[in-house]
């Protein structure tokens, strides 16, 4: 159990899509300086509860609390003034912009504008690739490089906690190992990282703590060493 404090409490969540629901009654929690990992497969709602916390999907009951703050069905950019970043699935990037015209755009709310400078030197203290290929159409990146990119946009708001819808899909096993060693680094500045991923491996390996979505539901929840040990795990997902 992490002694340090309680950031992220995710309180009996549902959430509809039309009629049709995706999530029943979640419950998780992330504390200050973890990496959360959130497996399963393909429709589990993995991506829907990050977007539920970010404020991109409503949610139908329960709660999201941040820092002892209800924030509930706000809107996304107030989760931004709060401490609160997310990078999306398949990257979303401006492909026909630079990699600066990108990057910066995470900075364009009101209450970053001013340490954007900043800002964009810390990241690229971080992503030295963001300096070197500044000018560059980040269309005309890998599929990696350009995922590098959309986590130094993410970081440009200087989070207390960052989301990562898949941030592996699509990339090579070289990549793939490159996107975790950041997911590393970004933690070890002293933000706290919540993740969703398919492979056990790559989610409970450089995760403090997991959880295992199923049709929408919490299934499993333990450290990283649990999950990885859980005999569900072994049999479902490693086939052992």
């Amino acid at each position: 159990m992490s002694t340090d404090p309680l950031m992220l409490v995710v309180e009996d969540v549902s959430v509809l899509y039309g009629n049709y629901q995706v999530l029943w009654d979640v419950s998780m929690q992330a504390h200050a300086g973890q990496v959360v990992a959130v497996l399963g497969p393909n429709g589990s709602g993995k991506s829907t509860i990050l977007k539920a916390i970010m404020g991109l999907t409503p949610v139908r009951s329960g709660r999201v609390i941040f820092n002892g703050e209800d924030i509930t069905n706000r809107p996304a950019h107030q989760m931004i003034e709060l401490g609160m970043s997310m990078v999306l699935e398949r990257r979303r990037l401006f492909t026909g912009m630079t990699v600066y015209e990108n990057v910066m755009l995470g900075a364009y709310h009101k209450s970053i504008q001013k340490h954007a400078k900043e800002r964009l030197e810390w990241v690229e203290s971080l992503f030295p690739i963001i300096a070197e290929r500044r000018d560059q159409i980040a269309g005309k990146m890998s599929g990696g490089e350009q995922q590098m990119v959309a986590i130094a946009r993410a970081l440009m708001s200087r989070p207390k906690l960052l989301l990562m819808d898949e941030p592996y899909l699509g990339l090579t096993p070289r990549i793939v190992n490159q996107i975790a060693d950041i997911i590393r680094k970004v933690n070890a500045e002293g933000i706290a990282v919540i993740f969703n991923e398919q492979n056990v491996k790559l989610s409970f390996g450089i995760s403090n703590y997991g959880y295992l979505l199923e049709s929408g539901r919490v299934v499993l929840n333990g450290t990283g060493e649990e999950m990885m040990n859980s005999d569900v795990i072994r049999r479902v997902y490693l086939g052992e």
